[in-house]
């Protein structure tokens, strides 16, 4: 057994760094953003003051700080880990199978080109400062890694998640997160951990990935959907909670007790649970707990940052980070357009991508540890990869004037009419009017991951919708011109969510003339215009009015004794019976 000194914590620091978090992401993470500050900065600063090298450092001397810092990293590491693992849950839990699928070109064609050529550039670059071959390649397989926690919280809070160059670099990311694998093969092999030819080893690794995650996606669609029935009729958030976090903890154990990435297991059992009913109850359920964490993932990030060790290599350190990120991002380049992304996604996603991953902490770790390189050169790999997951947060905001930049001189026809990028859009939304029905609509479809370009007439509005990264083009939906600007033959359906009759109709007849088959939807504020808006080629027009009392209706039948389901499908026959298409008066 662990005798009780070699444990990683005692109750007292176990306490202490709880509640340091906790004060941490309950009062300075909030008081920043009433500045306007980024929680991930904010994160990634309170993570760099206290801890083991900054304020931690005084904890001997004044003990009174003490209770203030964190000078044990350890149990910070295990928490950081927890937030990636239930970012990765989340990120499946807004995916499905078929929507995956639909990724598979960016997935598996673009992310390998990505790691095979970022890697191999970084390691002949290592090769050629005196590194062994062997740190050479860790180093470029490590580095050719992005940070899938800071880019997808980046993404996900400036609204860029449902647009081309956030799905490029989500699939990206994807990609590397299963690339974990045979990474980390090579570092046993490399280290001498492993029995028979490298080739060997990374197929039987592969194989066995095979089998775990198929064994899971087996047996997660055959049992999971009629377990959570069964257990739906208690009704209560708990027995919801505590089966989530049974399936997401126990598909990370398995993976890693295969040697797999435990976030890999997270992920699967998102997607699981994406394929049921209940994965809107269980994002609700868990949103605090993954921010939280993810914050924590954060603050471990700054702990990790050696402020006195940086000031050693004042010239090699900054110039080995800009280098990551130069190369990093000019290798992505070309790949991305490769596989389609226009000039301007591409240019978008390369700065997304270009810094270093949480990854190379594992990496480098493990080769250390494994006899494979000199401490010295680890801990200098180790500040590359903390400084650059430091910069990304302001690295990021390059992304616009890149995109421009690749641009320029291309979109001349609708200048200054919208976001950077809104013209190479493809499949998807067009919300005409972006109040508060338009504004809703958005928030449910990042969620889903799909792109949408919304248009509203009111200028200064759609500057605030610009500075939060809506992307809204400035113009009046009513006039035709307009529409040329917005890929509407690329798109999958237009919403009009305009309070105004005669302005709706007229937005609608042009659109139904313009493009036939494309699925128009619109809303009225009751039944009167519902007919004459679907006699004007209106796929579904959906009234408000109606549709609040339909729901106030089942939370009455509810409320009286009976069944969610049956009241469910009460509501579900009178709305079909009062959306009914009358029948035509004859069929020529």
């Amino acid at each position: 057994m662990t005798d009780a000194m070699d444990m990683p914590h005692n109750v007292t620091d176990l306490l202490s760094g709880i509640l340091l978090i906790l004060a941490v992401a309950g009062f300075i993470i909030p008081a920043l953003q009433i500045r306007r500050i980024s929680p991930v900065i904010g994160y990634l600063f309170c993570g760099l003051l206290l801890g083991p090298h900054a304020l931690g450092l005084l904890a001997k001397d004044y003990p009174l700080i003490a209770p203030l810092v964190v000078t044990d990293t350890g149990l910070i590491h295990l928490f950081g880990e927890l937030g990636v693992t239930f970012l990765l849950f989340t990120i499946g839990l807004e995916l499905t199978f078929s929507r995956l699928w639909d990724l598979r070109k960016w997935v598996l064609g673009m992310g390998s080109a990505q790691i095979q050529l970022t890697a191999l550039v970084i390691g002949v670059t290592a090769w050629t400062f005196g590194n062994s071959l062997q740190v050479s390649i860790l180093i470029g397989a490590a580095f050719a890694l992005s940070s899938t926690a800071i880019i997808m919280k980046l993404l996900v809070d400036s609204h860029m998640i449902a647009r081309p160059a956030g799905q490029i670099s989500f699939s990206v990311l994807l990609m590397q997160d299963l690339a974990v694998v045979p990474i980390l093969v090579l570092v046993g092999v490399f280290a001498g951990q492993g029995e028979g030819s490298l080739l060997t080893q990374l197929a039987s690794a592969l194989l066995t990935a095979a089998l775990v995650v198929g064994a899971i996606i087996l047996l997660g669609k055959k049992l999971l959907r009629p377990l959570l029935r069964a257990l739906s009729p208690a009704q209560n958030a708990e027995w919801m909670f505590a089966i989530t976090l049974l399936l997401v903890i126990g598909c990370a154990a398995l993976t890693e007790s295969f040697g797999l990435s435990a976030a890999l297991g997270a992920f699967l059992a998102g997607i699981l649970i994406a394929e049921t009913e209940y994965r809107h109850e269980v994002a609700v359920i868990l949103a605090p707990v993954k921010s939280l964490l993810l914050g924590v993932f954060f603050l471990s990030v700054g702990m990790e940052t050696d402020i006195a060790a940086v000031l050693e290599h004042p010239l090699w350190l900054p110039a080995s980070v800009i280098g990551i990120f130069l190369i990093k991002a000019v290798c992505f380049y070309p790949v991305a357009r490769l596989f389609g992304a226009s000039a301007g996604h591409a240019a978008q996603a390369s700065v997304y991508l270009a810094q270093c991953g949480e990854f190379a902490f594992m990496v480098i770790g493990l080769a250390l540890a494994g006899g494979l390189m000199p401490a010295g050169d680890a801990q200098f790999f180790l500040l590359v990869s903390a400084v650059s997951l430091l910069l990304t947060p302001l690295t990021v905001r390059l992304a616009p004037y890149a995109e421009r930049l690749m641009t320029m001189g291309r979109e001349q026809a609708a200048e200054g009419t919208g976001p950077p990028g809104h013209r190479d859009i493809e499949n998807h939304v067009i919300i005409a009017g972006f109040g508060r029905v338009g504004q809703t609509l958005a928030h449910i479809l990042e969620g889903q991951k799909i792109p949408y370009l919304a248009i509203d007439r009111n200028a200064v509005q759609v500057s605030g919708f610009h500075a939060q990264g809506y992307p809204v083009v400035v113009g009046n939906a009513a006039q035709p011109a307009i529409w040329n600007h917005l890929s509407v033959d690329k798109a999958k359906a237009v919403v009009i969510t305009i309070d105004d009759f005669s302005v709706t109709e007229n937005i609608l007849r042009y659109v139904r003339s313009r493009w036939p088959l494309l699925p128009v939807i619109l809303r009225s504020r009751d039944n009167a215009a519902m007919q004459r808006y679907l006699d004007a080629g209106a796929t579904a027009v959906v009234p408000e009015a109606y549709e609040s009392s339909l729901r106030l209706v089942k939370i009455l039948l509810e409320k009286t004794g009976i069944e969610a389901g049956d009241a469910e499908s009460i509501i579900a026959m009178h709305r079909k019976e009062s959306y009914a298409l009358p029948k035509p008066a004859n069929d020529t």
